[in-house]
């Protein structure tokens, strides 16, 4: 997967200097103009806006420089955090370092039982094992959350998804990705064009929507986890592209998941039975993406309708969540 270039707004929170610093009410109608000319589409992004609308809103933004503001919004966080004095934006950005959140193995395990269904299947010594590794992976990472306030769920749980799909593998810390950030809802993104994004992975950095991730959460059988989706792609990157901290086992195994997912892929595109998204047709790696999605939501589905892509995948991620008592997923 090619890195990223498209160009972002650090330290506005969701929206560029130019669209943030307008009056509240004006800004809302900027907002909601580049809303209602998108189509929401499955996955990491919602579709382009019109031309005139792209026009309309920077004609706003002319009207309305005037009104600039400089002042940072300080932010009274819940954990521990540093409010990032970065940027011109009006929205609070926290920063939490990783290595200082220092939750204990019980908080951890007590939030996993409520809100992470895969945890709960783990037998005791995988359980104690799972919060092992997302103590580690977690104390490597930092965790922006551009909102007014941080919730310990927000780096428990997005560690726990990265430690479930890395679980049967023994490199798992993406050590390439340092840096989550957290946005409460889509976020906006402004080159090559404008458009609204559920989930990114560029650079050094993984995005996501906090709303999408919960939902994701929330509905754990529907093949679509936007919080699986990003890692996802992360591991290949980390992988292929960066080739550093690499599990050797599933670089080499991934050549199966090709032979099998390229058929699949070429399947699906024709109008195969539809266990894909639309969204996957756009290219291989998305396909790679919701295939992991699909695999630990609606694993019972590929077994059956692409037996030999269900294999690859396990003998890929060493998990069998179609049965998971034979491997405890792991």
């Amino acid at each position: 997967m090619p890195q990223d270039t498209s160009i972002y707004w650090n330290g506005s929170g969701q929206l560029p200097p130019e669209i943030i610093q307008l009056p509240p009410e004006q800004r809302q109608q900027v907002i909601e103009a580049i809303r209602a000319e998108q189509r929401p589409d499955q996955g990491d992004f919602y579709g382009p806006i019109m031309g005139a609308i792209f026009f309309s809103v920077f004609v706003v933004v002319a009207i309305y420089q005037k009104f600039k503001q400089n002042t940072l919004v300080h932010s009274a966080p819940i954990l521990d955090a540093e409010a990032n004095p970065s940027g011109m934006g009006l929205t609070p950005a926290l920063l939490y370092s990783g290595n200082k959140l220092r939750f204990s193995d019980k908080v951890i395990a007590e939030i996993l039982l409520k809100r992470f269904p895969y945890y709960s299947g783990l037998s005791t010594p995988n359980q104690e094992k799972f919060i092992q590794r997302l103590q580690k992976f977690m104390a490597l990472k930092s965790f922006i959350i551009h909102d007014h306030n941080g919730f310990k769920e927000m780096p428990i749980l997005i560690s726990a998804t990265a430690i479930q799909i890395s679980f049967g593998l023994d490199k798992y810390l993406l050590p390439n990705f340092d840096t989550f950030n957290i946005y409460p809802g889509e976020f906006l993104r402004t080159a090559p064009f404008v458009r609204f994004l559920i989930g990114n992975v560029t650079g050094n950095t993984i995005s996501l929507s906090w709303k999408h991730f919960l939902e994701g959460l929330k509905y754990p059988d529907d093949g679509q986890n936007v919080g699986m989706h990003e890692i996802a792609h992360a591991l290949y990157y980390q992988t292929f592209v960066v080739e550093k901290h690499v599990d050797v086992e599933f670089r080499d195994t991934f050549i199966d998941f090709d032979s099998h997912g390229n058929k699949v892929y070429d399947l699906e595109k024709l109008g195969g039975p539809g266990l894909y998204s639309e969204y996957a047709m756009k290219d291989f790696q998305e396909f790679w993406a919701e295939s992991v999605e699909i695999f630990f939501e609606k694993p019972i589905q590929m077994k059956v309708l692409y037996p030999s892509l269900y294999l690859a995948m396990s003998d890929l991620l060493n998990q069998n969540p179609a049965n998971p008592f034979s491997t405890d997923g792991g």
